[in-house]
């Protein structure tokens, strides 16, 4: 068996956010730094995350649906430090995200 290992080009998108493709059939990977109130606004529902995706054009196609996911385990800070999310776009289109705090 072949074993696989992903490329390891990153391309910057925005000042904000750096995405990968594994490859066709596989993961696109985007990143993105979000302040508290971006952050906000984009998990207060799956319909304000697939436009806040889908109006950034982060991704090769609109994405159709987001499944949020448990947010990572991150000391309590204080101050507007913000949020890093991970993106993560199946061949279906749908999007699963998992985020910490910075």
């Amino acid at each position: 068996m072949a074993r696989f290992v992903p490329p390891s080009k990153w391309r910057k998108l925005a000042k904000n956010a750096w995405k990968t493709d594994l490859g066709i059939g596989l993961l696109e990977i985007v990143i993105v730094e979000m302040s508290n109130e971006e952050y906000e606004k984009f998990r207060s529902s799956t319909r304000a995350a697939k436009k806040y995706i889908n109006d950034h054009k982060f991704l090769k196609k609109p994405t159709r649906g987001v499944v949020f996911t448990k947010g990572a385990p991150s000391p309590t800070r204080g101050g507007e430090m913000g949020w890093i999310a991970v993106l993560a776009h199946t061949v279906d289109s749908m999007v699963y995200t998992i985020a910490s705090r910075k």
